[in-house]
């Protein structure tokens, strides 16, 4: 009787264990025939605890040594694969639970189980991660995990969020008539269209737009780069460097454009200091370019005014005696030039901050008149002065050496100087010789 009990006993027990649901695991079970069990690839097969463990370890540093690149084809970063911490113990324990054969199961096979390693979760790498505002940070983070549960290959594909999302609020517009001398449009236009730049981005003119630089000449540089420079201008961007033109621009307002030069490195960079991607978009259409930033939302708003000082032309007269009398000729018309002052002023929440932009400076054109220098002929002056006999007579006497004369050595002439006729006594003269005569 007891046999029967412990044969229908037995009987239950496995029909009990057939009948039971399975419960959904993420662990993987290979066939019978395979390799044995393995823990994040590594082949466990007749190890214990610590040999596991120290295998495990073993693979583990040979990983590390190469860090972890996580890409979305255009944008890059690298983590410190030593920044990741693996759960030995609770991945052997978890290892163990699974493989563990009841003994009313003797009959049954070793269970064959391919298990992950558990990587414990680490805030810094998900930050970073989360940093690069086009990438969904959860689904890149797991994915990342992932891989290095299996100590995998060491690139991970970014999932990036849709761009269409930064197009909800447009921070900044601006349009301009395109030059007639600009070659090159197109091709600077396309090389910033659907640009994001991530919080904490920095952003170089020179740098992104290297290729299409080749085929465009600086009036199209200039034009794009003013364009930019100006929506640039209504949003909190940080303004890094900035070159002004020097010269009124027929395109934007004073003071909104911008200069670009390869040569000299002249560049226009700025700083994304929001908390929130950004997305330029650019189009043309017949001689205009249109350009817009755009983002997810509209947090601070942002005034920009222009402070206008005129200055004056100075008129230079300049002279030629190749021109007729009394005339004059133009070379060159005169213009104004301007001090200029540029204030940005950006508002959140009742508080405003105001910035000076910029101070540029264009110097006037002045005007230039070209004159006659001939002046009308006029007649001698007849009224001009000669000396008279007595005055020549005095400047004669003075300039003749013979009456410095000195024969007696005694130090004085030996003939005075003949005074003038008005100062002779009554009825003295000078004869032929020059002796005064007094009767």
């Amino acid at each position: 009787m007891k046999i029967k009990l412990i044969g229908i006993a037995v009987i239950c027990v496995f029909l009990a264990y057939i009948c039971l649901p399975t419960t959904e695991s993420k662990t993987a079970y290979a066939d019978d025939e395979g390799n044995g069990s393995t823990i994040a690839g590594v082949n466990v097969k007749g190890l214990d605890k610590e040999e596991i463990e120290k295998a495990l370890q073993k693979e583990v540093k040979e990983w590390m040594k190469t860090p972890i690149l996580v890409s979305d084809g255009a944008i890059e970063m690298e983590i410190d694969s030593n920044k990741l911490e693996f759960d030995f113990n609770s991945t052997i324990s978890n290892y163990e639970s699974q493989t563990d054969k009841p003994w009313y199961l003797f009959w049954e096979s070793d269970r064959v189980v391919h298990l992950p390693l558990q990587v414990l979760p680490n805030d810094e790498i998900k930050n970073e991660i989360a940093s690069i505002g086009t990438w969904n940070a959860d689904e890149t983070y797991n994915q990342l995990l992932a891989q290095a549960s299996y100590l995998k290959d060491h690139e991970i594909n970014a999932t990036v969020n849709d761009s269409t999302l930064y197009e909800n609020e447009r921070l900044a517009l601006t349009i301009g008539e395109i030059p007639e001398d600009a070659a090159g449009i197109y091709e600077l236009s396309e090389s910033l269209n659907n640009l994001v730049i991530n919080p904490g981005d920095s952003f170089s003119f020179l740098e992104h737009t290297g290729e299409a630089t080749s085929v465009a000449n600086s009036e199209a540089i200039n034009f794009v780069a003013s364009l930019l420079y100006s929506a640039v201008l209504q949003t909190e961007y940080e303004l890094l460097e900035r070159h002004s033109q020097k010269s009124v621009p027929p395109y934007l307002e004073l003071g909104m454009e911008a200069a670009i030069d390869i040569n000299s490195n002249k560049d226009l960079k700025f700083y994304n200091q929001s908390e929130y991607p950004t997305k330029i978009k650019t189009s043309t259409e017949g001689n205009s370019m249109k350009l817009e930033i755009t983002s997810d939302e509209k947090v601070k708003e942002v005034l920009v005014q222009v402070e206008k000082e005129i200055i004056q032309p100075r008129i230079i007269e300049r002279y030629s005696d190749e021109l007729p009398i009394g005339s004059e000729e133009l070379i060159q018309e005169g213009n104004s030039g301007y001090r200029i002052e540029v204030y940005r002023t950006i508002s959140e929440s009742g508080s405003a901050e105001e910035e000076v932009v910029s101070r540029d400076y264009y110097a006037p054109t002045n005007r230039i008149v070209l004159k006659s220098s001939r002046q009308p002929i006029t007649a001698a002056n007849d009224n001009s002065s000669t000396p008279t006999s007595n005055e020549a007579s005095k400047t004669n006497k003075k300039n003749d050496s013979d009456l410095d004369i000195d024969l007696d050595g005694d130090g004085l002439p030996d003939l005075e100087a003949p005074k003038d006729e008005d100062e002779l006594p009554p009825g003295s003269y000078y004869d032929k010789g020059g002796n005064l005569v007094t009767p």
